[in-house]
């Protein structure tokens, strides 16, 4: 065995460790070991699992290149927010050959259940006061902070500092969503939501924090809070309906800008198009390309338009998850939507 060979084996060995004991902790049974440690991820992602690697049964965790430059203890911060998509994958209460619903699933609920933990890691040295001392001691939802306590790059900020940073990437992810509408900025943009949802579980006053965050995002029609509390209480179906709700908010806003762009405005007026929802988006596509063939506009072809816009034939969750494929390839768990939908 060579040198290199020799290093790559000792951390795989250290990985395993930890998934063992992240195991342990957690309450896993399962025999899965991680097979390989690939040090291979792009320069904006610390770290990831490939879905499609796991549908195929190949256990391999991709890391930055930067990885040894890390202190240990914000390695373990990184691996046990990928270990709890493994385990999310492991532990999938739905066959898992039922790829739309894996990816609504893990983009949804496995984003926020990882953000959770690794800020319940984050807390667990941390001290909780009681200011009253009259009262009972018990931990208290306002965290006082010993930056010494804070693995890099945490230290020097407090638990403040990283919801209102997580509250700046989401809504700067939002409004370049609504400037373009396309399909993997509204993926994105779920998925930094999702982050700023697990850290917010942990705070008392959770709910009054994500109604403000909502109407900031401009999102706040409802589902988005159901999506929430079906993540509290980890209730798969709700999860499912209230995700594909979400993504089929942001499919009507592509649908609608796609439509303004490409199609006469004589073709149909602002109320019609405003009505469309996402069980009638196929049919209101159809008519669009009916009146466009009987008026005889010879130098447009319904089939070539249409070829910017996903397939409707299943969900239009689904039809937005083919949308977003290229640039939303790489995620902390490089969800790809289109190959898993065609598999």
């Amino acid at each position: 065995m060579s040198d290199q060979e020799r290093i790559k084996a000792m951390k795989l060995e250290q990985v395993n460790a930890l998934w063992k004991t992240y195991k342990e902790k957690y309450g896993l049974d399962s025999p899965v070991m991680i097979e390989e440690v690939a040090y291979d991820a792009p320069d904006n992602v610390e770290a990831f699992f490939d879905l499609i690697e796991l549908l195929q049964g190949k256990y391999i965790l991709h890391m930055t290149r930067r990885t040894h430059l890390y202190r240990p203890d914000f390695v373990l911060f990184i691996v046990t927010h990928e270990f709890t998509h493994l385990y999310d994958f492991l532990t999938c209460p739905f066959p898992v050959d039922d790829h739309e619903n894996l990816f609504l699933y893990m983009n949804a609920y496995s984003e926020y259940h990882a953000c959770r933990l690794t800020l319940e890691y984050l807390l667990e040295d941390i001290s909780y006061f009681n200011r009253d001392k009259t009262k009972e001691r018990k931990p208290e939802k306002k965290v006082y902070v010993n930056k010494n306590q804070i693995p890099a790059p945490f230290r020097e900020i407090s638990i403040r500092r990283l919801l209102e940073e997580g509250l700046f990437r989401t809504k700067i992810a939002y409004e370049e969503f609504y400037v373009t509408t396309l399909p993997n900025l509204f993926v994105n943009s779920f998925r930094q939501l999702m982050y700023l949802y697990g850290y917010i579980s942990h705070f008392e006053n959770d709910i009054q924090t994500l109604e403000q965050t909502l109407r900031v995002l401009r999102i706040d029609d409802g589902n988005y809070l159901m999506l929430y509390d079906a993540l509290k209480k980890v209730d798969v179906d709700q999860i499912l309906h209230f995700t594909k709700e979400c993504y089929n908010g942001g499919f009507l806003l592509f649908l609608r800008n796609f439509i303004r762009t490409h199609y006469d405005p004589s073709l149909y007026d602002q109320e019609e198009l405003n009505s469309v929802t996402a069980e009638t988006a196929q049919d209101f596509i159809d008519t669009l390309n009916d009146r466009m063939v009987a008026r005889g506009d010879a130098d447009l072809d319904p089939a070539s338009l249409m070829a910017g816009v996903p397939n409707l034939e299943n969900s239009p969750a689904a039809a937005f998850l083919r949308g977003a494929v290229e640039t939303a390839r790489y995620s902390r768990c490089r969800l790809a939507g289109s190959e898993l939908l065609e598999h």
